[in-house]
């Protein structure tokens, strides 16, 4: 009797301490990751990688950590390069980043990489309506 005691506390301490997992589970979103001023190096489309060339070498993205950003883009691809901007307001929830665009709306992209010198990020919904998979395009940024 005293044999199978044993068993079930062990038992019992080993299904309390693996049972309890979970914080495991939980996804921590590290917003810091994605603070900073990104570089456009190439856009992917249908699996063809372009490279920035020209006035486009000089395309941003800058994430603050209020949660607000901007992005500088030209507003032509040949010198002398005119460039215009908008800003935004964000929000990250795991592997999605939804940026409200002022004058242009909402999109979400998706997270496919990032960390401390690269994020790649598609757009997968406009203004609440999904990019078609053959419509998304991955944008590859450097810091």
């Amino acid at each position: 009797m005293k044999k199978y005691l044993v068993h079930i506390l062990v038992l019992v301490i080993f299904f309390s301490f693996t049972s309890c997992g979970s914080d495991d589970d939980v996804q921590t979103v590290n917003q810091d990751d994605i603070v900073g001023i990104w570089t456009l190096k190439s856009v992917e489309n249908q699996g063809v990688d372009v490279p920035t060339m020209n006035c486009q070498t000089e395309q941003t993205i800058t994430f603050n950590s209020d949660l607000t950003g901007g992005e500088r883009f030209p507003e032509n691809q040949m010198a002398p390069c005119d460039f215009s901007t908008t800003s935004f307001t964000w929000v990250r929830n795991g592997d999605l980043i939804t940026q409200s665009v002022t004058g242009e709306g909402t999109f979400v992209n998706e997270v496919i990489v990032v960390n401390s010198t690269q994020l790649q990020v598609v757009v997968i919904e406009r203004n609440g309506t999904a990019v078609p998979q053959n419509q998304q395009e991955i944008y590859k940024y450097e810091k």
